[in-house]
């Protein structure tokens, strides 16, 4: 699988491999230190656990109560096929804990329990950045928890350089890509994975190319690699306008409990800017 290569544009395999370990959470600290929040935290891994199936988000027409006249669409999360089977990390126990394969939960308020479990920012990242083992990019200072400054060292500032360089990339030419190397478009998603959803501005179009070339390679081909595609699920997420709803309740989430407490979790660090 040629993953270095993007409509001819070379790139540094040994730091484009970290993509490969890296859970979407830590690369998205990784690419923005002080801007990734807690709410950005929960929003990327409820979305890479969705697509994994260990999770599952769906819309619902339930009745609130049974006496009531009239169903409304509610929007639930439930566990998925690989719930039991799953290896978590250490921080997903946040996620995970308070789910069984016995109920299901309202999605807002999942989120709210998944939200005041959770450390606040700093520390939050720091553990994330520790699990995935990737503290060594950054320098740590001895403020590093109680002030949050989140420096990338020199290694660190060349992984995040070309990282952005990849996504940069993918966003400008995957339509391209998908027409003339359906192939290559489907190595790129796989290799990917819940990183796709750190990528911006991809066309809903695009999005639905995706799944029919998904579709069709679980159709035609008995491809091994291809069959990867058997764990994962797009279609639920970028269809279903899960994305945006986990967004909208997690800022809402997130203003209600700093309301409550006088916190601000938003801090500044100049080197997000480099």
């Amino acid at each position: 699988m040629q993953i270095d290569t993007i409509s001819n544009i070379k790139f540094d395999k040994k730091l484009i491999n970290y993509l490969a370990v890296l859970k979407p959470a830590a690369t998205a600290v990784l690419l923005s230190p002080t801007k990734t929040s807690l709410k950005d935290i929960i929003r990327y891994t409820v979305m890479d656990l969705t697509l994994k199936k260990v999770l599952s988000i769906k819309h619902k027409n339930i009745k609130p109560h049974p006496n009531d006249a009239y169903a409304r669409i509610r929007t639930y999360l439930e566990t998925d096929e690989n719930f039991t089977s799953y290896h978590k990390s250490n921080y997903e126990d946040y996620f995970l804990s308070n789910v069984d394969e016995e109920s299901y939960y309202l999605l807002h308020s999942y989120l709210s329990i998944v939200y005041e479990k959770m450390p606040l920012d700093n520390r939050m990242k720091r553990k994330v950045l520790k699990e995935n083992k990737i503290l060594n990019l950054f320098s740590v200072a001895f403020s590093f928890d109680s002030l949050g400054l989140f420096r990338l060292n020199t290694n660190g500032k060349k992984v995040r350089r070309e990282i952005q360089r990849y996504f940069v990339t993918i966003e400008q030419h995957l339509p391209q890509i998908i027409e003339n190397s359906p192939q290559q478009a489907l190595h790129i998603v796989s290799f990917l994975k819940g990183h796709f959803f750190l990528l911006k501005n991809i066309p809903v179009e695009t999005l639905e190319k995706i799944n029919t070339l998904i579709r069709r390679h679980q159709q035609e081909t008995n491809d091994e690699y291809f069959n990867l595609f058997a764990v994962f699920e797009f279609s639920n997420i970028f269809f279903n306008d899960i994305s945006e709803e986990i967004e909208a309740f997690l800022e809402g989430i997130e203003n209600d409990y700093n309301n409550r407490s006088g916190n601000s979790s938003y801090d500044v660090d100049i080197l997000d800017f480099d």
